[in-house]
């Protein structure tokens, strides 16, 4: 056998089994960028870092209006989004998105606890959502919200999210009694 035929042959064999080789010494990747921007909330659910700045704001307005707001689904992780999926195309469960297309997996789209679309909970979100960037995406859950600051708009001053004037408190006009002399 000539030398360059023998080179030949290595080359060709170190081509073959070099990448499985080198593949196996890998450690498997973790989505860590992903993972370093998500914060944990007080009830455990996970969002990214300006989602859940923007979500803690917007609770904290909403609580001071007597209107409490709790996440019951943040952060999905793929294998999460992908078990409810098959349960929703078996028929056992609600509507989900394909894994890949949820703003879940992505730690900017929350499931809240609003009662149903006659509650304030819900008529507080539709007014006031979008001044912390969430808008309502899914026509068929009410519960549903994503943080999207770029393109929700904000309202025009004076009125609410969804364009109604704005209810002004009344500036207090003394009584009578106290601006008489005795």
């Amino acid at each position: 056998m000539s030398l360059a035929l023998l080179r030949w042959g290595v080359l060709l064999l170190l081509c073959l089994f070099a990448p499985q080789a080198l593949a196996g010494e890998a450690k498997p990747r973790r989505p860590t960028a992903r993972g370093a921007k998500l914060v944990r909330l007080k009830n455990g659910q996970m969002l990214q870092r300006d989602a859940a700045s923007a979500y803690q704001q917007m609770k904290a307005e909403a609580r001071a209006k007597n209107i409490y707001l709790w996440v019951r689904s943040g952060y999905r992780s793929p294998a999460k989004q992908r078990r409810l999926y098959e349960r929703y195309r078996k028929g056992q469960g609600p509507q989900a998105a394909k894994p890949g297309r949820s703003n879940h997996e992505r730690g900017l789209a929350v499931d809240l606890v609003i009662g149903g679309v006659t509650t304030p909970t819900y008529e507080w979100l539709v007014s006031n959502a979008c001044r912390f960037g969430f808008k309502r995406t899914v026509r068929s859950e009410p519960w549903h919200w994503e943080y999207r600051p770029r393109t929700t708009r904000e309202p025009e001053p004076g009125f609410d999210c969804v364009g109604r004037p704005l209810k002004l408190p009344r500036p207090e006009t003394p009584s009578v009694a106290s601006t008489e002399k005795s």
